[in-house]
């Protein structure tokens, strides 16, 4: 959250800091050195971070990366999007698994959580270090230190079970609020979809089968589509909106959405106008009318769900008090484990700091949820209804409802 003023400095290339400048290749410009390949790929990481993270409508990092950085770049986002899926049975089968232990173990390097904690971790294992050498140096026979230096600090264990408490609930606050967000964010963009597939049902039933009605249920019905798709758009800065809805939009219609200042509720809009120039009874106009008031209840949940994070005080009071409670940890263990503190320390900073990755991971849910997979399969189903929608009526020898 601090690295929020950081990120707004992207628009500007001449502006970028030190972490964050781009490799360009513009006339009158030099390229800046790399050390290393190892040093150029963190840059790359930190850019790529920065791409997924950033929150303008149009990031403008990738605009500047030299094709081997874009190249780079798109694979780190192709990995979060391998991360987004939808179980199916096989899937449930292998959850429940027994020997899911060991596959978890198995395959631990390849978890974005633990590539995210691994440098703090680290970092404790790294001081663990010094203080147990220090430790040992000092106390061995004959002694390798001078006489001058101070003897190694110790911190009683009773400071750190008192707070143990207080970083449990902490931790544990946090990451509740977190999966409440996420379930939040889940329902609301469920109910973009379903309530999308029961308008679709109901313009599909409800309008008359003449010319005029046919044209009103494929245009309906691609504005539906499109409300899933652009509502995705909107919630994320990774995607393209002519790439998502280009082959469901009409040229006309895709550039007037384009033009939209918030194209979700753009969508509405013209469902709405569709709806009340359909000349359907008043009674079906205003059932439509309370689907569309669901949708835009949903669309302004998701919306307050991506801009309202949780507390950021909070956030950054759990993450320094945690931080200090690990860095306390070497002074209190070597009396007790001596050299084994170290891998205990690395052991203790794993846990909490996965605990506390896991709840930012999930504070923002619409880059964790297989939002794709369900504005695809919206899409499938209401296509699905339209091109069976006249065999239907056909078989059934209606007529569809004349407008009155």
């Amino acid at each position: 959250h601090d690295s929020c003023n950081m990120m707004n400095q992207v628009v500007q290339p001449g502006k970028l800091p030190l972490a964050l400048r781009i490799t360009t290749r513009r006339r009158g410009e030099a390229l800046p050195a790399l050390k290393s390949r190892r040093s150029r790929c963190k840059v790359v990481k930190v850019r790529a971070e920065a791409y997924v993270s950033s929150a303008d409508e149009k990031p403008p990092v990738l605009q500047h990366m030299s094709p081997e950085d874009r190249a780079l770049a798109l694979r780190l986002l192709q990995k979060r999007r391998e991360r987004r899926r939808v179980f199916s049975f096989l899937d449930w089968r292998r959850h429940r698994s027994q020997s899911r232990y060991i596959h978890h173990i198995q395959t631990i390097k390849e978890s974005g959580v633990v590539r995210s904690i691994a440098r703090p971790v680290m970092i404790v294992a790294a001081l663990s270090a010094v203080v147990a050498m220090y430790n040992y140096l000092f106390i061995v026979k004959p002694p390798w230190l001078p006489a001058w230096l101070p003897t190694p600090l110790t911190v009683a264990m009773e400071p750190i079970q008192l707070t143990t408490i207080a970083l449990s609930l902490l931790l544990v606050f946090r990451t509740n609020a977190s999966y409440a967000r996420w379930e939040e964010a889940r329902k609301s963009f469920g109910a973009i979809t379903t309530v999308s597939r029961d308008i679709a049902r109901q313009v599909l039933s409800w309008f008359p089968n003449s010319n005029e009605g046919r044209e009103g249920k494929d245009t309906a019905c691609r504005w539906l589509i499109a409300l899933a798709k652009s509502s995705m758009v909107h919630l994320r800065d990774e995607h393209d909106l002519r790439q998502e809805v280009g082959s469901v939009l009409l040229e006309e219609e895709l550039a007037r959405l384009e033009a939209s200042g918030n194209r979700p509720m753009y969508c509405i809009q013209v469902l709405s106008q569709i709806f009340a120039t359909s000349g359907l009874p008043y009674n079906l106009v205003v059932c439509l009318d309370e689907n569309l008031t669901r949708l835009v209840n949903a669309v302004y949940a998701c919306e307050r769900i991506l801009g309202t994070p949780i507390p950021l005080s909070y956030t950054r009071h759990t993450a320094r008090f945690l931080m200090a409670w690990l860095f306390c940890i070497p002074f209190t263990l070597w009396p007790y484990s001596g050299w084994a503190m170290v891998p205990l320390a690395a052991l203790i900073s794993f846990v909490l700091l996965g605990i506390e990755e896991i709840g930012i991971f999930l504070e923002e849910p619409f880059s964790v949820l297989a939002l794709e997979h369900l504005c695809g399969s919206c899409a499938d189903c209401i296509q699905s209804m339209s091109k069976s929608d006249k065999e239907i009526s056909e078989r059934l020898g209606g007529e569809g409802l004349q407008a009155q």
